[in-house]
Parts: C-alpha cells; structure tokens; sequence
C-alpha cells in the first residue's frame, strides 16, 4: 500500500466528551463524614484480650505506685536541704564573735546640769486664829485677796447655828417688806442701778454658747451675786419706820453672834496660801545678807486644812504681798568668774512635773574661798514655788571640757589596794617580793593606777592575789604586809595595741551619753588613745584586731 493512504492510518481514540461544569467546585480535602466515623471506631475499639488479666492489672498498679512515691520524694527532698541551710546559718550567727567598736579620745565638752539648792525669801505673812472653833473660808487656794478683806471666819457652831437661823428667817421677812413697799425709799436710785447691772449682767452673758467653754458661767454668778449682795444690804439697813421692830431683834442677834464668831481679815493684799512653814517671819527680804549656807533645806512645810477645827493662835492661812520674790544660793567659785551685780541669768528649777526656766536677777553676790553666795530676784512664776521654801536649780549652759567618752566605754573592775612600799623595781617592770615560803621571789605586777598611799594592781593571769604575803619595804626593815584589800575602779579599755587593756579613769562630770574625764599621768588615759567603744563585748587581754 502506498504510504499515506486511509488503510495505513492509524485509528485516533475516540474523544470523550467534557462533562458538564459542576455548580460547586470539588476540592480534594473535602471532609469525610464516613471518614471521620471510622476513625472514632478505631480509637474506641479495646484491644484484644479485654480487660486484661489479674497479673497485668497488679502490674499496673505497682508501677502507678512507684510513681507516685516518686512525686513525693522529690518535694521532701527539697525542703529537708533548704531547713538543713537555714540551720547551718543560724549556727553560724550564733557562733560569730560580736564585732569590737574602737574610737579615738579627743577632747570635748558636754552640758551636764549641775543641780543647786536655793533658798526661797519672800514678802510674806501668816493669819492666827483669835478663838477656838471651826473655819470657814471666803476664798480658795490662790486667789487674790484685798487689804482688809474678811479670808475666814472662825465660829462656836455650837451657839451660832441657832442665831443664824433666826438671824436667816428676819433677813427674808426684811427683804419680802422692802420689795412690798410703796413709799419712795431713800436709796431707790441706788436700788435701780444695782438691779440694771444685774439685768445687764445676764443679758450679756446670755448669747453665749456652752458648747466650747463655760467658764464664763461663773464669772457671771460672781457678778450678779456681788450686785445682790450690795442690793441686799441697802435694804436690810436701811432705817425705816415700819421695820424698826424686825431692825432691832436683827441687830439683837448679831451682836450675839459676834460673841460666838470671829473674822479674821488680811493685814496687806496678796496672793492666799494654805500652807506655812514657820519661818515666815525670820525669813524676810531685809535679812538676806545674814541668811547662812546651813540654813537652806531645814524647813518642814504644814498644810492647813479647811475642814478641821482650829484653836486659838493657830495658823489660817498665809499671804504672799509681793511677786516679787528671792533665790539665796551657795555656788561653787568657778562657775560665777565675772558676774556682777544686775546681771540676768537663766535658771532651770526642777520640779517634780517638769522643769522651769526662771529669769532672774543677780541682786547681791559675796565671793567665799569655795564658793560664793548669789542672790537671785524674780518676778516669773512666783505662784508656783509660793508653797515652797527650797528649789532645785541648774544654771544655762553649764558646759564641762576635757576627754570626751561614751557612758558605754566605762567599766568598773576590783583591782587589789596594797601600799606603795611593796612595789619594787624589777628591770623595766614592776612587781613585789611575794613571801609565801621561806624564800622571796619577785613576782610581776600590772600597776593600773596609783594614789599617794596606795598602788592599785591587777589580779587575774596567776599573779597576785588575796591572802598573798608580801613583802613591804627593803633589806632589815622589809615587813610582811597581807593582801587583802579591793577597791571598785572606773576605767576603759583601751585598745593601742591588738590587745585590750584596763585603764583607770576620773570622772569630771557625765550626762545620758557621755563623760568628761581627766587626762594626766594617774589615770593613764591620754588624749588619741582608742578605746573600746562598747566595754560589755570585750575582756580584760582579748585581741580587739
């Protein structure tokens, strides 16, 4: 056949037709319900051989055990090594040595009130009783008293109860028939006036409130009954026709009652006192240049009570005419160099409340060999020291130098007290000749300090000690002397070296924190040593660095 005819073809497949384009297309992810269904069966399906058998299942639960062990363990674990931690340092805090503060003495001053005793003056004199009975007083503790005015009166209650009641009951029938009257009196001016204060009084005193201060409700009582009682005794002196017979049985009664009563009125105005010492009339302004040092601090005050019956030249009370009053002291000569007369100091008397500051005068100074009378005026607080004949007192800024050191650096320490002729030269220490046995020996002595008797030594370390025999001066003349002695000294430790060492000092003075102490040759304590600052963490040869 020829090439390219129809037989020699070769058949082409047949076409498939498209299909028809889908509404919605499919993808190849499309989630299979069916799918899904088989997986959950398979997952669901127990395996074979269930449930399995009792060897497997006791198997199981030991290993699940052994697990659970395993959690428990591990926490245990943890907290028995932190607890192991937290013991091991608290041991090691305990066990740490406290550290040694160590500070370098300087000089420097402190404030240490020095406290004085003065000697109270005052103007000043004491109301007796004339008779015997009982008091009764017309002003308190205090108060401000006119010359003249009646302070108390002193009454045989006995008689005179009954008379001041008829005495009572004639008063009222006199005033019920002075406010009766219709005929013009004499004194209705006098009446009028008295009556407006009193309405003025109260009008004035009305409109306050009583929700912050009612103090003003007495001044107010006083007042009105002040214009009351003035009122009062025009009427019931008055001399009228219609009461001459209530007059006369008035006037019959008091003059039997001033036979059962006595009033006993102020000679000066002043301040009132219900307090004495007995000493009011020998201590005077006019007797201070003879006032003695052994006078201050001999008074023993009284108290004078209202409720207790009196005799006849018993003391009533006391009245102080003048505020200005006076301060007789003895000071040491040091502290008043280069005072004069007039010049102003500030003293701080002490009470048992609190403490004063008093600006005073310098009215008379005497300079002594020792020390020096002051005599001190004032007219601050005299109220309040009136019940009073002795004061305690430090003066302003009374300021002490010398080696400064902390209240916490002093100790004190028993040293052995043995005479100075028992200390011998030894080479470059010092020691004494201890003859406990047939033989001397020389034994080394830590000298602390010494006075111009007697040599002051240490007594630990196996050196010397109470009941050893020593030997008390040289050759032929040597004579056995006994330690026995201790004397308490004040000291420091002081630290120059890597070791502490007890050191005797003298106070000066000393306040809440820190002392004043002398520096020379017999305390030992110089001006740079260092010292222990804090001596209860130290003892005597413990290395401090």
């Amino acid at each position: 056949m020829k090439k390219g005819s129809s037989r020699n073809r070769r058949k082409a497949p047949p076409r498939r037709e498209a299909p028809p384009p889908r509404r919605y297309p499919v993808r190849d992810n499309v989630y299979s319900f069916e799918q899904e269904r088989q997986r959950k069966q398979r997952q669901t399906r127990k395996p074979q051989g269930y449930p399995p058998p009792a060897a497997t299942a006791k198997k199981q639960k030991k290993q699940r055990k052994k697990r659970k062990h395993a959690y428990m363990v591990m926490p245990l674990l943890i907290f028995a090594m932190i607890a192991f931690y937290l013991c091991g340092q608290i041991f090691l805090l305990a066990s740490r040595k406290s550290e040694i503060n160590v500070e370098t003495v300087e000089y420097g001053s402190i404030t240490a009130p020095q406290l004085h005793t003065g000697l109270i003056v005052r103007d000043e004199y004491v109301g007796t009783s004339t008779r015997s009975g009982q008091p009764f007083y017309q002003y308190s503790q205090g108060d401000y008293v006119m010359r003249g005015a009646v302070v108390c009166t002193v009454k045989d209650t006995d008689s005179t109860d009954v008379l001041e009641g008829k005495l009572d009951a004639i008063d009222l029938d006199i005033l019920k028939s002075q406010k009766a009257r219709t005929d013009l009196s004499v004194f209705s001016e006098d009446i009028a006036r008295l009556e407006d204060n009193i309405t003025r009084t109260i009008d004035t005193y009305a409109g306050r409130s009583m929700k912050s201060n009612v103090s003003y409700m007495y001044t107010m009582k006083s007042q009105v009954s002040s214009f009351m009682d003035q009122r009062n005794e025009i009427w019931l002196t008055e001399n009228v026709d219609s009461l001459s017979q209530l007059t006369q049985e008035r006037s019959s009664y008091q003059q039997q009652l001033a036979k059962s009563m006595s009033s006993i009125s102020t000679q000066e105005s002043g301040i009132l006192c219900l307090s004495y010492d007995g000493l009011e009339e020998t201590l005077t302004p006019d007797m201070l240049d003879s006032i003695t040092e052994a006078q201050i601090g001999g008074a023993n005050t009284e108290y004078i009570s209202k409720a207790k019956t009196v005799a006849e030249g018993d003391p009533l009370f006391k009245i102080v005419s003048s505020n200005k009053w006076y301060i007789v002291a003895f000071l040491p000569v040091q502290d008043t160099l280069g005072w004069e007369k007039g010049d102003t100091r500030s003293l701080d008397i002490v009470t048992e409340e609190e403490t004063l500051r008093v600006s005073a005068s310098v009215e008379a100074i005497e300079q002594g060999e020792e020390k020096t009378k002051v005599v001190f005026s004032s007219y601050e607080y005299m109220e309040s020291f009136m019940e009073r004949r002795t004061v305690s007192f430090s003066l302003k800024n009374n300021a002490v130098e010398g080696l400064k050191i902390p209240n916490d650096a002093i100790v004190e320490k028993s040293l052995l007290r043995i005479p100075l002729e028992c200390i011998v030269e030894g080479g470059v220490s010092k020691g004494v000749m201890l003859a406990n046995g047939e033989k001397g020996r020389f034994l080394e002595v830590a000298v602390v300090t010494s006075d111009g008797e007697n040599a002051y030594v240490e007594q630990n370390n196996g050196t010397l000690k109470t009941g050893d025999i020593i030997l008390m001066g040289e050759g032929e003349n040597a004579e056995r002397y006994t330690v026995s002695d201790l004397a308490l000294q004040t000291g420091v430790y002081v630290a120059n070296s890597s070791m502490a060492r007890f050191v005797a000092v003298e106070i000066v003075e000393q306040n809440q924190e820190y002392a004043i102490v002398k520096a020379g040759q017999n305390t030992g304590l110089q001006p740079y040593d260092t010292i222990v600052s804090d001596a209860k963490n130290v003892t005597e040869g413990q290395n401090i660095y």
